[in-house]
Formats: structure tokens, sequence, C-alpha cells
């Protein structure tokens, strides 16, 4: 790691599919912002990526940790420690950010506090250089989030208009209802399109 960063951004992911769409908001934000720019790295040593964003704030680090699946939380308080805090550079002040779905819009995020999650935050807590810790709780699938865009899943299946509102299949997880989407708009022979999670997602 460059000594070079002057603070470090931490994103604790529950998946591959989330990190995905982290990735593309990253250059998403980095276009509108020409002064800014973004650069996607691979430690030679562990082969994760990592991303460098330098603009006039200065050279930020961004790790992400994808963990698979959020109950194995405790696992990335050992990530965080070994990739991010003693990783090879200055030390440097972290911003950690603990990316989860409550799966509903008024559910209480007060679980995020107990059991595995409270072990982790201490363990994160207790940790030299940790700047401060942001719950990003949102309370939809990440696939409610890609139903925003029609217009986009559109052009992904290859259809001559655009998707509305009317052809969402009801449900209550967005995960469902896009996958539910594409077998109906292959059943109707408008699309050969098949929607995948994680890295195949990012299309």
């Amino acid at each position: 790691m460059e000594n070079s960063y002057e603070s470090g951004f931490a994103f604790v992911l529950e998946g591959a599919t989330e990190r995905v769409f982290y990735e593309r908001l990253l250059y998403f934000f980095a276009r509108k912002h020409p002064n800014c720019s973004i650069e996607k790295n691979q430690d030679s040593e562990t082969f994760e990526t990592f991303f460098t964003v330098r603009g006039p704030f200065g050279v930020r680090i961004i790790k992400m940790n994808a963990v698979g699946t959020i109950t194995q939380i405790h696992n990335s308080a050992n990530w965080f420690q070994n990739n991010c805090v003693q990783a090879k550079g200055k030390k440097i002040p972290w911003t950690v950010f603990l990316c989860y779905d409550t799966d509903s819009y008024n559910a209480d995020v007060t679980k995020f506090y107990k059991g595995d999650w409270e072990t982790f935050r201490k363990m994160i807590n207790t940790q030299r250089g940790v700047k401060k810790i942001v719950d990003m709780a949102v309370d939809a699938d990440i696939e409610d989030i890609f139903l925003l865009d029609l217009h986009g899943i559109s052009c992904f299946m290859g259809l001559d208009s655009d998707l509305t509102q009317e052809d969402i299949p009801s449900g209550r997880k967005g995960s469902a209802k896009l996958k539910q989407l594409f077998i109906e708009q292959r059943r109707l022979c408008r699309t050969q399109a098949v929607y995948h999670k994680g890295e195949r997602a990012k299309n």
C-alpha cells in the first residue's frame, strides 16, 4: 500500500452483488466530479482489489469486503485488522461503512447492535486509527434499487421499448421480483437475457 494515502474507507458488504453495486456507484460519482479520479488496483501480496481516489481533498483508499452472508460479520473484523489497519504503509484514519439490508422498511436496526454485530463493533472500535463507524442500513434488496432503473433493465434485455411499472411482478423482495421479471419476458419471447447475482450483475 502506498504511503501517500491520507485516509481510508472500508466497506463491509453483504454479498458480491452489493460489491458490484458500490463499485459502479464509485465510478458514477467520479464521472460527476471531473476534478476527481478513481483507479482500481490490486494488492501484489493479497491480490485484493482496492480503489485509489484523488481530488482536491487529497488521496484516499477504499477497500471492500463482501462477507457472503451478513451472519458472518465477525470474519470482517479480522479482514479489517489485517488488510486495512495493519496493511503496509503509514497508519491512516479509517471510516468503516457497514452496509446491510434490514429487509423491511419499518425494521428496527437495533438487532445489528447485538450478538456477532456487537462483538464486531467492539473489535473495530478497539483498533487504532478507526475514526468512525457508519451504518448504511437499507430497507430493501439491492435488486429493489435496480428495479428503479427500468430503462437500464430494458436495454440490458435488448427490448425495443422500455418496461413499465405494470410489467414488474408483485412480491415483497426485489430479488424475487427481478428474477420473475426476466422469466416472464423470456416466456413472452422478448429476450434471452438472464439475471445473475454477483459479478455477472455488473451490466
